[in-house]
């Protein structure tokens, strides 16, 4: 039996009221089952555990003045539809929906079974009418808005300078000059161009910015082409999806790259680049797992690579295959998992954060102990919240997850990529098509739409998917669907930049994805999920490709400052 989240809320909030009435001290002490919950912002937790046989379940909150309130919850006769579930509050007591959880054995390191359906969709919010006089009852007035009857969603209104926390723009040393159209730079050492698609691929299909070469680096099924002649034993992986550079020895890199395929197909696989950029090894890092979607970089150089299915985890796996992946606490339960960032200011706790691509998941943060950050971090206690969202300005972090996936559903719904830069966290929802930018230190945040119009030539109308933030001011992100699928850029003042854009027939409905940068930055990579193959997500979907600066310099450095 798992307790009403809506009754819960208004019981918690019931006692918040209570204790201002009294003027007492501001922390609220929930009790579930005996078990002492508190949170100062919003006090709601669910502490049942998978497959309880309990028919009852008290929770008590205890405000400031020792006065407390109690709400009871117990089997209902009938099993509400997710459609007619409504709150039914007398006083503040409400009868919990009967829910069916089934609990497994935790998969061992390496492997996962798909789930065989989709999980069950969370409750929409309630449905049930006002009284015949249209007013709502008092009790429900203790609900935050966004759960009370009848209540429709507000539109977010982007905040008109949603970017004025990150640092200022580096001018460039190129300084325009009068007259119309394009005219020879300044410094005749920088010929790369932002948002100028006038270099046209024909054989690719694609058009890159102005003072950019490319090279096709890899094609799905097909095996790799070594640098000594040699060709890798393995073909490369299909549905290339997230994607992360580490230094290598010997001033090498790895390119570390998820497979994004169905029913235990997917995995994490590693390309491996000498000094002068050309590959010399590829091979699997992690296997039998299921749409391996994205992932994110740790401070102490692993990689996390999400599953993004019903029961989905986040595995640590070594770049150089040196240990055996394992799967890490940051799945919890399991869910549709996307992406991991890290904010590592204090290299004893760095905190994770890990989005879910679900219209009501719960974006979570991962606070672990205090102590040496290494791989066992990942695998030992820490603290999990959720995202909530106060209002159009401020948010929170809550203990309740029920809480936070409401919050999600309303406010930014299946949020794909995610990145850490200077105490802001950045992330997109491809369903409302913003890009937010959160605060950390003031619980504040901003947000602008990622569709508005280029810089220069190219187009953004779909959905944003994958986020970098490099050490320069430009927030690179990649693009799901359309018929221009490609890679952009948007700096600290908000104007946004294409980087290169496909307009082949082949990419219609494809999306850019692996998206990484090489330590230097002089390098960048990117790949088409399916490439133009036929049946999207098969072994045949998938190509890798190289950028390069003909300037040999790097993608956040100096370009021709000229006018559009």
């Amino acid at each position: 039996m798992i307790f009403h989240r809506y009754a819960f809320t208004a019981l918690l909030l019931s006692a918040h009221r209570a204790q201002h009435n009294a003027s007492a001290d501001p922390l609220v002490t929930a009790r579930c089952n005996g078990k002492v919950i508190k949170n100062q912002d919003i006090l709601a937790q669910r502490r049942l555990k998978p497959g309880s046989k309990s028919s009852k379940h008290t929770y008590d909150a205890t405000v400031g003045n020792g006065a407390i309130i109690t709400s009871t919850s117990g089997k209902s006769n009938k099993t509400p539809s997710t459609e007619d579930q409504g709150i039914g509050i007398t006083t503040i007591k409400s009868k919990a929906s009967k829910s069916t959880k089934t609990s497994s054995k935790a998969p061992k390191a390496g492997t996962l079974a798909p789930s065989s359906s989709p999980s069950g969709v969370p409750a929409t919010q309630p449905s049930v009418a006002p009284t015949e006089d249209g007013i709502i009852p008092n009790d429900e007035l203790l609900l935050p808005k966004c759960l009370r009857r009848n209540y429709v969603p507000p539109t977010p209104k982007p905040s008109p300078r949603p970017f004025a926390t990150l640092p200022p723009v580096k001018l460039d040393t190129a300084e325009p000059t009068t007259g119309e159209g394009s005219v020879p730079p300044t410094d005749e050492n920088v010929t790369f161009r932002r948002g100028d698609l006038s270099k046209n691929i024909r054989r690719l299909g694609i058009r890159v910015a102005r003072g950019m070469s490319v090279r096709v680096v890899a094609t799905a099924n097909e095996r790799i082409n070594f640098a000594n002649g040699d060709m890798s034993s393995l073909p490369f992986h299909g549905a290339p999806d997230g994607a992360a550079v580490f230094a290598w020895e010997d001033g090498g890199h790895v390119y570390v790259s998820n497979s994004d395929r169905q029913n235990k197909r997917g995995g994490v696989y590693a390309m491996y680049f000498d000094k002068q950029g050309d590959v010399v090894d590829y091979k699997m890092l992690l296997s039998d797992t299921t749409r391996n979607s994205s992932g994110g970089k740790t401070p102490f150089n692993t990689w996390l690579s999400c599953e993004e299915y019903a029961q989905g985890q986040c595995w640590q796996v070594d770049p150089e295959g040196r240990r055996n992946p394992e799967m890490t606490v940051l799945g919890g339960e399991g869910g549709n998992y996307e992406a991991v960032a890290c904010d590592d200011r204090n290299p004893l706790q760095p905190i994770f954060y890990v989005t879910e691509d679900f219209k009501f998941g719960a974006l979570r943060k991962f606070t672990p102990v205090e102590g040496l950050a290494s791989w066992d971090t990942l695998n030992g206690p820490g603290t999990t919240e959720y995202l909530v969202f106060l209002d159009d300005k401020t948010f929170t972090w809550s203990l309740c997850d029920d809480v936070a996936r409401t919050s999600q559903s309303i406010y930014f719904p299946n949020v794909e990529g995610i990145d850490f830069k200077d105490g802001i966290l950045y992330f997109v929802s491809k369903r409302r098509l913003m890009l937010y930018a959160l605060d950390l230190d003031n619980n504040t945040y901003t947000m602008a739409p990622t569709n508005e119009a280029l810089l220069g030539g190219g187009e953004f109308k779909n959905s944003p998917d994958q986020l970098i933030r490099n050490e320069g001011d430009y927030l690179y992100f990649t693009e799901d669907g359309g018929k221009t699928p490609g890679v952009y850029a948007v700096d600290s003042s908000g104007q946004r930049f294409a980087i290169f854009e496909a307009y082949g027939k082949q990419y219609f409905g494809d999306e850019t994805t692996g998206l990484a940068f090489s330590p230097d930055g002089t390098k960048m990579y990117a790949c088409f999920q399916d490439c133009g193959c036929e049946v999207s997500g098969e072994g045949d979907c998938g190509c890798m490709l190289e950028f390069e600066r003909l300037d040999g310099r790097s993608f956040d450095g100096e370009t021709l400052n000229l006018r559009f």
